[in-house]
């Protein structure tokens, strides 16, 4: 008989009461029947931890799991801590799963000996739908493996997000993501990339991902400081804890980080309003930004009156 190991699938939700059973269902009617579901309700203040509980009732496959509101990212640690399987996936509360898209990925993970399998996406808005596949279509239904994983980080939106793949146990554990940091994906989805040695990025668009304007993942307005934090934290942890020293990538990060930072100045946003950098930041920024971003930066720092101390 043909083994088929735990999947746990941990979903955070918060303020999603009408799309929440969709979201459910579309998990419990997997053809991968052999699951966990972790639903965490993060003090939501609608009923959706109500619909949760009666989900209990109705599948002992679920668990549901009720704390102070911590944001995605401390939904997401939290229910890591109940995860008993040897695969692992999130979900984002308001989006749906293709029912085969599980079965599928898990397919790809045993038979390729892979560390995750990744599924193409389907954007919708509630109105139209729009497939997201692999910007290179030479990427997509192959084999990946070593460095040229975590290459993808900085070129594939695919591998950018956490929620359309499976991933094996040991490349999730002991990894915390970034909590009240709206770009936390941008943190976790370079930890995974970079331990995995062997990826697959299926063409067929198993994942449905609602374009929800009320969604801080989704809609509302980016947040470019977050992405900064995010990216700085993802560099420095990776030489710290995953022992990265490839100056490659290490200058790449750098060059990703001052991108980032003139996203945030360039950006009018009336949440943030910067008086100042240091000079050690301004240097930093000059020696990783291109010649034209960096013209443009020094214009919006005399345009903004920020001062350099």
């Amino acid at each position: 008989m043909e083994r088929k190991g735990l999947l746990s699938v941990i979903v955070p939700i918060h303020k999603v009461e009408p799309y929440l059973r969709r979201c459910i269902d579309s998990i419990r009617n997997q053809t991968y029947r052999n699951l966990q579901i972790i639903l965490v309700d993060d003090g939501s203040p609608d009923d959706c931890g109500a619909i949760c509980d009666e989900y209990t009732k109705v599948d002992d496959r679920i668990i549901a799991v009720h704390q102070e509101n911590e944001g995605l990212s401390g939904a997401r640690n939290n229910g890591l801590l109940f995860a008993k399987g040897e695969y692992i996936a999130f979900v984002d509360s308001d989006d749906w799963l293709h029912p085969q898209m599980y079965e599928t990925l898990i397919r790809l993970i045993e038979d390729h000996r892979l560390d995750m399998a990744r599924c193409s996406v389907i954007g919708s808005d509630g109105q139209s739908e729009d497939p997201i596949l692999p910007r290179d279509k030479h990427t997509a239904n192959r084999l990946i493996t070593g460095m040229d994983v975590f290459e993808l980080y900085f070129t594939e939106f695919l591998c950018k997000v956490v929620w359309n793949a499976v991933y094996r146990r040991d490349i999730v554990m002991g990894i915390i993501s970034p909590e009240r940091c709206h770009s936390q994906d941008n943190y976790v989805s370079g930890r995974y990339l970079y331990r995995s040695k062997r990826m697959m990025i299926t063409d067929k668009c198993l994942y449905y991902y609602y374009k929800n304007p009320t969604s801080t993942t989704h809609g509302g307005h980016k947040r470019f400081l977050d992405i900064c934090i995010c990216t700085e934290k993802l560099r420095d942890d990776l030489i710290r804890e995953e022992h990265m020293d490839n100056t490659v990538y290490i200058e790449r990060l750098n060059k990703k980080l001052a991108r980032e930072f003139f996203h945030f100045v360039r950006a009018d946003d009336d949440r943030y309003r910067l008086r100042s950098i240091a000079r050690s930041q301004k240097k930093f920024i000059d020696q990783h930004l291109d010649f034209f971003r960096r013209i443009r930066f020094d214009f919006l720092l005399r345009k903004k009156k920020i001062q350099i101390d």
